[in-house]
């Protein structure tokens, strides 16, 4: 007799999901999953893919950040799932928010009280209690600490037991690796296989896509609000595709046209470290950025590539190490000197003033090289008013340069992936000679991606600068690379070209697990 493998009943189905923030602006475009009775799906993607959307959806909170469910349907142990998020947690469906988001000031014993209030009954929370005093025996230790002098690994299981404590049926876990360190990350993951195998039904949002696929039955990879690939997590983690996805291994890099000198300096890291109280986020990193060339720093998320650029913008300080531009060390500069010597940076959140037009927030660029200063200008003086054709006119060919026009529309009606070329095109009109890139093509279409490398590629050839990219779209970073260096826990891990990173064994473990 052929044995017929049976499909456990799915608690929990997601059909044609679309959500819109802001009337507007559309996370999920018809997002569909099902997530079998005691199973764990992982949900992973790029910053921006909606994955953090979906797991609102499921658990009713997305009014609270102006969002909407727009089409498509949610059904959770067979019903269609409830509006109110009290009532979706009194049922079984829990979610543990990303960035371990305990009440700081109530002691450990209080916040998994506060947790306890959506279990069934008394019976319930004094199992779940019992459960967790084993499963967490640091908590037990500190019950009357302060949540908020907890460590973050101890801040992050606290978060997950105080979820616990509701008997949930169903765990939404949200980013519950992010910014920890590697020890703590494998225990994480040790406590998701034991709530499983207790019972509990996991969905696990992740951009720690090594330590999901270990942990996980089954995968969804979204990508700009859709499935881009979905299966048996063993699987995902050894197929071509999610390898492209996650180290961009299908990818060439364009051919510049013409392209001028470089103007720029080498930009020296040497064995820097920060710390952060007990905290080490980067340790002994190093690397060097060549003049005009484009070099990437990329990461699973909390490796330490922000934390980087912050030390090179001058907005966190070094703890120990070197950084030069040219002759000049930048560790011990302010933010303003370091933009003096010509390097300028973007934010991977959109920093611009959404009620001016597109041509007075480049302008803002411009102010640290004119002479007339904010007084002349606001009052108009002649001189003020030839100075700021002069600039504006330096700033239309910028403007040009990069594919914008509509210089004098409001910068808050133009679409996402416009307002992030408009965030570069302000940073090029100071004028710098090293231009830092904090994931600039994250949250956008395909369509977006590819004008921002066109115009990061046109920037590079036309204005003769160097770039140091960070960004999580592997395929955007190894089209466009000429140098990468890999960084995992703060620590640099490789160094090389991108086709010699995409073979590089660590790498691959720090993307994609054991299992690639």
């Amino acid at each position: 007799m052929v044995e017929v493998a049976v499909t456990p009943p799915a608690v929990l189905d997601v059909s044609d999901l679309r959500v819109s923030y802001a009337g507007a602006v559309k996370a999920l475009r018809g997002v569909s999953l099902s997530v079998p009775e005691r199973g764990v799906v992982a949900v992973l993607g790029n910053n921006g893919a909606g994955k953090s959307t979906l797991l609102r959806a499921l658990s009713g909170t997305l009014p609270a950040h102006n969002g909407a469910i727009t089409g498509g349907t949610i059904r959770f142990a067979g019903r269609a799932l409830s509006s109110d998020p009290a009532a979706i947690a009194r049922g079984g469906l829990v979610q543990v928010p990303e960035g371990r988001r305990v009440f700081a000031n109530l002691t450990v014993e209080e916040n998994l009280r506060a947790g306890g209030l959506a279990a069934p009954d008394q019976a319930a929370r004094a199992e779940a209690r019992a459960w967790i005093d084993a499963l967490f025996p640091i908590l037990r230790e500190r019950a009357s600490q302060r949540a908020g002098l907890l460590s973050g690994g101890e801040q992050q299981m606290l978060a997950i037991a105080r979820a616990l404590m509701a008997s949930p049926q169903v765990l939404l876990l949200d980013e519950p690796s992010l910014g920890l360190a590697p020890k703590i990350v494998e225990q994480v993951g040790a406590v998701i296989r034991e709530i499983n195998e207790r019972g509990v039904t996991v969905v696990l949002v992740e951009q720690n896509a090594a330590m999901a696929l270990s942990v996980a039955d089954r995968a969804v990879v979204l990508e700009v609000g859709e499935v881009a690939l979905e299966g048996a997590a063993d699987e995902l983690a050894e197929s071509d595709a999610v390898q492209e996805r996650y180290l961009g291994m299908a990818t060439q890099a364009p051919v510049p046209g013409h392209r001028v000198a470089s103007r720029a300096q080498p930009l020296r890291v040497d064995d820097l470290t920060v710390r952060f109280g007990g905290l080490t986020a980067l340790s002994d990193v190093s690397f060097t950025v060549e003049p005009g060339s484009l070099h990437a720093l990329i990461g699973p998320n909390g490796a330490g590539k922000s934390t980087c650029l912050n030390v090179l913008s001058g907005v966190y300080a070094a703890s120990a190490g070197s950084v030069r531009y040219g002759e000049r060390e930048l560790t011990r500069l302010r933010p303003h000197r370091i933009a003096a010597l010509g390097v300028a940076r973007t934010f991977q959140n959109i920093a611009l003033s959404p009620a001016v037009s597109v041509l007075d927030n480049l302008l803002v660029a411009r102010h640290r090289r004119m002479r007339s200063g904010f007084v002349a200008d606001g009052l108009r003086l002649p001189r003020a008013r030839r100075e700021r054709a002069e600039h504006e006119a330096r700033v239309r060919e910028i403007a040009a340069l990069i594919g914008l026009d509509e210089l004098e529309r409001p910068v808050g009606t133009l679409p996402y992936g416009t307002r992030k070329r408009v965030e570069l095109a302000r940073a090029l009109c100071a004028e710098p000679e090293l231009l830092l890139l904090d994931e600039p093509v994250a949250g956008m279409v395909a369509d977006e991606s590819e004008a921002m490398a066109r115009a990061i590629t046109q920037a590079r050839a036309e204005l003769g600068i160097s770039v140091l990219l960070v960004e999580h779209d592997m395929t955007f970073v190894m089209g466009m690379a000429d140098r990468v260096t890999v960084l995992d826990f703060g620590r640099r891990i490789a160094d090389g070209t991108p086709a010699e990173v995409q073979r590089d064994p660590d790498v691959l473990k720090a993307y994609l697990g054991g299992a690639a």
